[in-house]
């Protein structure tokens, strides 16, 4: 069958609808309409490469429609963006950074992950972007994980699934359609998928048992779309060495057929290392919708439709199949339609007071044996801050000077700042050290000193010596590392908001219920 509208397009009309291809500039010029009436792709996604401020981004936003419109292409057009929040929050330079998905799993309330996916949408709604790449769904169960980390929401996978259901519902009232990645789960490798092509050693029981648990709650939760995982099984032999991404058993045995999941499946861009260094881009093509997959994210668009239309044209890839695809594509149109027609979103007034609630239901006191904490007005103390840096491409952590000493100066508290390396080795150990008597305690923020020993070393240093309060500002699993004689506050980010937060606690000593 035929999928509405479609009668008439020729077969690379058809595969360019499976298309969802990203844009070089941060305007729809003449250049991007001739390039989208020559190769009419189904979607478009936002990068941070196409954002500078609100203004440029609405009318970037309203070109590319207008564009999709003169053009004839489907309505409304497939326009999305990874916006997760925390550590991937594309809209943060002016709009309310909205707490990541480790931070929300701090609370571990439901309810602050509804909260997340109604602010996320509501901004995306206020802008006219009807699709979210997100939530991330991925159970982080290894710690040395460099590309999900803090984008998920926790190590157990009910406690994730609930929490996505969660989002999931917040996303959709704000009138916003969702995209749950990446099956069947990314959370426990140890390569970065932008990189290289990741291995897992998980057999098929132990991902239904843990990383799918998410996906399938998601599923039940009215997901609109799964996107697939780059990830490589070779303990599931059904899968014939390929990622999960251009599997057919992955994407249409398991996903379609056995979780029952009829929404739209993309593959993840296959632009990224994994593939784009694996495959030839023609056969990323012909491999992609063999397997399955509605849309395909890419760049390299005219390569990847010839290897596409090679093989519908040798009888390996029938017709039909591209017709499946767009059926469902068309039905997601509709979906998107009727979130944004029953849509109620968070007004703008808003979203300040309530990022600042949510954030602060995130940060958490996790262990205080010496009852450092509130701090002491009139004792002196040594700020020792990292300077964040971004750890993945899916990353656009600011990499500016963390102001928790304005912060807590403003509050009464005498300190002197310093910057420390995020790996720091004897040398500077020694240097940040020097001096330590002059302070009755150290506050220390750390980032992934799990895998940035140099932290841990440091804060083994300073404990000898002096008591040491620790804010854990990206990955959690360093409270487990640190000495256990120093305090623990988990902030598991670095927006105003959180080190608002953050303030707070060390001055008050009181954590939000």
């Amino acid at each position: 069958m035929k999928a509405a509208g479609t009668a008439a397009l020729t077969l690379e009309q058809k595969i360019a609808r499976m298309c969802v291809t990203g844009l070089p500039a941060r305007q729809a010029d003449p250049q991007f309409e001739a390039r989208l009436k020559a190769f009419p792709a189904g979607g478009l996604g936002l990068f941070p490469h196409n954002i500078e401020h609100e203004d440029q981004l609405r009318g970037l936003i309203r070109g590319v429609k207008d564009t999709a419109g003169r053009l004839g292409l489907s309505s409304p057009y497939y326009l999305s963006i990874d916006e997760e929040g925390g550590s991937l929050a594309n809209l943060k330079a002016f709009y309310p950074h909205v707490p990541g998905n480790r931070a929300i799993g701090l609370s571990g309330d439901p309810e602050a992950a509804f909260l997340q996916g109604k602010l996320i949408g509501s901004q995306l709604a206020a802008l006219g972007l009807p699709m979210n790449w997100a939530p991330v769904l991925d159970v982080n169960t290894n710690i040395a994980n460099p590309v999900v980390g803090v984008r998920s929401y926790g190590e157990e996978p009910a406690a994730v699934a609930e929490l996505g259901a969660s989002y999931i519902r917040g996303m959709h009232e704000s009138g916003i359609a969702v995209t749950a990645k990446h099956f069947p789960g990314h959370g426990q490798v140890d390569g970065d998928s932008h990189i290289e092509l990741p291995v897992c050693g998980l057999t098929l029981e132990e991902l239904r048992d843990g990383p799918m648990q998410p996906f399938t709650a998601a599923i039940t939760a009215g997901c609109d779309a799964i996107m697939m995982a780059h990830i490589v099984f070779p303990d599931i032999p059904q899968a014939e060495g390929l990622p999960a991404s251009l599997s057919r058993y992955f994407v249409t045995q398991l996903l379609r057929n056995e979780l029952g999941f009829q929404g739209v499946i993309c593959t993840d861009d296959v632009e990224m290392g994994a593939i784009r260094d694996t495959f030839e881009p023609e056969m990323i093509g012909e491999l992609a919708v063999a397997a399955g997959n509605d849309l395909i994210l890419m760049e390299f668009q005219d390569r990847v439709i010839r290897g596409i239309a090679d093989a519908v044209h040798a009888g390996r890839i029938t017709e039909d199949r591209i017709d499946e695809s767009l059926q469902r594509i068309a039905r997601l149109e509709q979906r998107m339609l009727h979130y944004s027609r029953h849509a109620s979103p968070l007004p703008r007034g808003e979203w300040e007071d309530r990022t600042a609630e949510l954030t602060r239901r995130t940060v958490k006191l996790q262990r205080d044996p010496r009852q450092l904490l509130p701090l002491t007005a009139g004792l002196r103390y040594l700020l020792l801050l990292p300077r964040p840096e971004k750890l993945t491409l899916a990353d656009n952590t600011d990499s500016g000077r963390l102001g928790l000493d304005v912060l807590l100066s403003g509050r009464g508290i005498e300190l002197t700042a310093k910057t420390i390396p995020n790996n720091p080795d004897s040398g500077a150990i020694q240097e940040v050290t020097a001096g330590l008597e002059e302070y009755d305690a150290v506050i220390m923020g750390t980032w992934n000193a799990h895998i940035f020993c140099g932290q841990l070393n440091l804060a083994e240093v300073i404990t000898r010596t002096k008591p040491l309060i620790a804010a854990v500002l990206r990955n959690p699993y360093d409270a487990g590392q640190l000495p256990d004689a120093a305090s623990v506050i988990l902030v598991c980010g670095t927006s105003a908001y959180s080190l608002e937060a953050l303030a707070d606690i060390l001055v008050t000593g009181v954590t939000e219920s």
